[in-house]
């Protein structure tokens, strides 16, 4: 998102494209991070994005209710539909929800697409998201998301 705000504040516009953001494929940013070593976005198609939106948790978690999560769900979807992503959202899933989601996920077709994102709204600590129901591990989740020759 960072990379976004900031493409978005240097061309002084209240959009962003994906035109906008290859004009600054081999630029520092603020952040340290360089993009001289970008990622192949050729492929016919964007990718796909798909956004997890737990607002609301089972009472034996203890978690407290997310107020906000569908504004930041919605400000999501709109600037990677404005990006040419195919977006998913998906509503208070519970852990196994979200792990076989990630594994349907996995399986699918990306030879066709440059990228894949994945964004969880949640309650979360180190190395760990909360379903509806409790915790899953990340590396659970991202074990089997690897590039493919």
């Amino acid at each position: 998102i960072y990379a976004l705000r900031k493409v978005t504040m240097e061309n002084n516009e209240n959009s962003v494209d994906s035109k906008s953001i290859k004009n600054f494929e081999h630029k520092s940013m603020d952040s340290g991070i360089s993009l001289d070593n970008h990622y192949k976005m050729d492929y016919p198609e964007m990718g796909l994005c798909l956004i997890i939106n737990n607002k609301n948790f089972h009472k034996s978690t203890g978690m407290a209710s997310r107020s906000g999560t569908d504004v930041d769900a919605a400000n999501l979807r709109e600037i990677f539909m404005n990006l040419k992503y195919e977006v998913r959202n998906k509503n208070d899933l519970t852990r196994e929800e979200i792990v076989e989601l990630m594994h349907n996920v996995s399986k699918e077709d990306h030879s066709k697409r440059n990228s894949f994102i994945c964004v969880i709204l949640s309650h979360g600590d180190k190395g760990i998201i909360f379903g509806t129901n409790g915790p899953v591990d990340l590396k659970k989740l991202t074990r089997n998301l690897e590039a493919r020759a």
